[in-house]
């Protein structure tokens, strides 16, 4: 079986079709250029993110998880990202 990794580009749809293809519930993303592990999604976190971010990328999962663990908030939870565009000259923000 090849080597089954995500990458910073990857949505959750498409992690979430390779999970289900090689029946696996937990994947590593990896950095394209230097091949680094980046983190790791659940089956199961990215179900709760695909029922309204369906199309958020591994990178802005794992951005938010970074955010939330820099607030002293880490582990598995519930947590819901909502994507809030920015006007002229603001930038837009994944926000939990």
């Amino acid at each position: 079986m090849p080597d089954i990794i995500l990458y910073p580009r990857d949505t959750v749809m498409r992690a979430l079709e390779v999970m289900h293809r090689y029946g696996v519930h937990l994947l590593p993303v990896v950095d394209e250029r230097h091949g680094e592990v980046l983190g790791h999604v659940t089956e199961e976190e990215l179900h709760r993110i695909w029922s309204t971010l369906p199309l958020a990328r591994m990178s802005e999962i794992l951005t938010a998880r970074a955010a939330l663990a820099s607030e002293g908030i880490a582990g598995e939870r519930p947590w819901r990202l909502v994507f809030v565009p920015g006007g002229q000259g603001s930038r837009s923000a994944w926000v939990h």
